[in-house]
C-alpha cells in the first residue's frame, strides 16, 4: 500500500520530533530537576515532573556554586578569545584567497594539516611557553593561546570568500580601495552568514572549554564556569554541601545561554555552511 505525500510528511515529522525529544531528554530532565525539591530528586522512584517549583535552587546555585565573578570570567574569555580569533580568521581567509604571494598554497595546506593535530598533543608545549612568559593565571594567558587557533576559521572564511564574485573585488580595486577597505566594506558584510556559522561553533566551543582553562587559569580570580561545573557534586570543593537541585540549577545556568544563542543564529548558521557569498 502506497502512502500519500501528506502521510509521509506526517510520519517524518513524528519521527523527527521523537528523535528530538530523545536527544533533548537529558537537558529536559536537567531543567525539571533544577525546579524540584531535594526530596523529590532523591526519591527512590525517578521523578520527571516537579510537584512544585523551587526557584530558590537557582539563587543557591548562583550564589554558592557559580558566583558572578566566575560567570564574568567566562564571558571575558569567550568574547575576547573568539573576537580576536574571528578577526585573524576572516583577514587570513581574505589573504590566502585573493592576495597573490609566494607560498600561499603551502600556508593553506598548513592550516588544513593543523585540523588533524589532536589538541592534547599541543597543550603541554603551549603551557610551557605561556608559563615562561609569566602569563599563567592571567587573562592574556587564558585568551591568547586559544585565539591563536585559527585553522578551522581561516579555512571556513576562505571557502566562503572563494564564492564571492571576483568582479566585486576588481571594481573596488579600480576605485582605489586597499585591502583593509576591501575587508571592512566588502568581505565582512558579505560574509555575515559565514560569521554566524563560525560564531555558533566557536562560542559554544570556548564556553565549554575545560582542559586549557584548568591548566592556565586555576586561580579563583580567573577560573571559568567549566572548571566549577566539572567539580559540581564534590561538596568539599565548595566548602559546604550544595543540594542536588541547586547543582542542577547551576548547570542549567551555564547550558541554557548557549542553547538560546545557537537557536538564534541557527538560520544564519545553515546559510553559512551551505550558501554562497552573495545572497
Amino acid at each position: 500500500m502506497r502512502l500519500s505525500r501528506r502521510t509521509l510528511k506526517a510520519v517524518r515529522i513524528f519521527f523527527a520530533t521523537a528523535v528530538g525529544i530523545v536527544l533533548a531528554g537529558p537537558l529536559i530532565y536537567l531543567i525539571a530537576g533544577s525546579l524540584m525539591s531535594s526530596a523529590q530528586v532523591d526519591a527512590a522512584t525517578p521523578q520527571f515532573i516537579p510537584s512544585s517549583f523551587h526557584f530558590d535552587d537557582y539563587v543557591q546555585g548562583w550564589n554558592q556554586v557559580l558566583q558572578a565573578r566566575t560567570f564574568l570570567n567566562s564571558v571575558i574569555f569567550v568574547v575576547f578569545a573568539v573576537g580576536i580569533q574571528w578577526a585573524l580568521c576572516i583577514s587570513g581567509g581574505l589573504a590566502i584567497t585573493k592576495m597573490r604571494f609566494r607560498g600561499r598554497t603551502a600556508i593553506t595546506a598548513m592550516f588544513a594539516v593543523s585540523l588533524f593535530i589532536p589538541v592534547v598533543t599541543t597543550v603541554i608545549p603551549v603551557f610551557v611557553v605561556t608559563n615562561q612568559f609569566g602569563l599563567i593565571n592571567t587573562y592574556p594567558g587564558l585568551i591568547i593561546p586559544i585565539a591563536a587557533q585559527t585553522g578551522f576559521g581561516t579555512l571556513l572564511f576562505r571557502q566562503y570568500i572563494v564564492t564571492m564574485p571576483q568582479e566585486l573585488f576588481d571594481a573596488a580595486r579600480m576605485d582605489g580601495a586597499g585591502w583593509w577597505l576591501l575587508l571592512r566594506r566588502l568581505v565582512v558584510p558579505l560574509a555575515r552568514p559565514a560569521t554566524a556559522a563560525y560564531l555558533a561553533i566557536s562560542v559554544i566551543t570556548a564556553w565549554n572549554m575545560y582542559l586549557w582553562p584548568l591548566l592556565a587559569a586555576n586561580a579563583p580570580h580567573v577560573e571559568t564556569l567549566s572548571e566549577i561545573v566539572a567539580a559540581i557534586g564534590q561538596g568539599d570543593n565548595f566548602g559546604y554541601n550544595v543540594s542536588v537541585p541547586a547543582q542542577f540549577a547551576a548547570t542549567v545556568i551555564t547550558v541554557v545561554p548557549m542553547v538560546i544563542a545557537f537557536l538564534l543564529v541557527q538560520p544564519a548558521f545553515v546559510r553559512g555552511l551551505t550558501g554562497s557569498g552573495v545572497e
